[in-house]
């Protein structure tokens, strides 16, 4: 089952900006496992600094050993836009947010300030993610 929660910048981003941009979220990135949701991975689209991270709802969150031993954090949905947050405050830039089943934007995220609509549905992903991770199922089924 494959599904990306998706986000852009809402305006041009000078590629110098973007790279500081990427930098920034890579160093708040490094700081979770990201077992059960891809980190955010940012990339130049003809000016627009996007990216898409996809949930795991495999069930089967297999722990590398790094992971088994570590202290860190395991990066979700949740903390995937807390970045994106902390990147907007920080950059004084706005996020457009989507997924793979919204028939457009799902909402924004504006001055370091997550729109109400994209943390429900986030809230909700995570939960989702979290209850199949307790299940045995085979998602290739499907």
């Amino acid at each position: 089952m494959h599904f990306s929660v998706a986000y852009e910048t809402t305006e041009l981003i000078s590629p110098l900006l973007q790279q500081e941009m990427i930098a920034f979220a890579e160093e708040l990135s490094s700081q979770r496992d990201w077992l059960s949701c891809e980190p955010p991975r940012l990339s130049n689209r003809d000016g627009i600094l996007a990216g898409a991270s996809k949930p795991n709802f495999s069930g089967q969150l297999d722990q590398p050993e790094s992971a088994k031993v570590s202290d860190r954090h395991n990066g979700t949905l949740n903390d995937l836009v807390k970045i994106l947050c902390a990147v907007s405050a920080e950059f004084d830039v706005d996020w457009l947010i989507s997924h793979d089943c919204s028939n457009g934007p799902l909402g924004f995220i504006r001055c370091g300030r997550c729109d109400e609509e994209v943390r429900s549905q986030c809230d909700v992903l995570s939960e989702l993610t979290q209850e199949l991770g307790r299940v045995d199922l085979d998602l290739g089924d499907f």
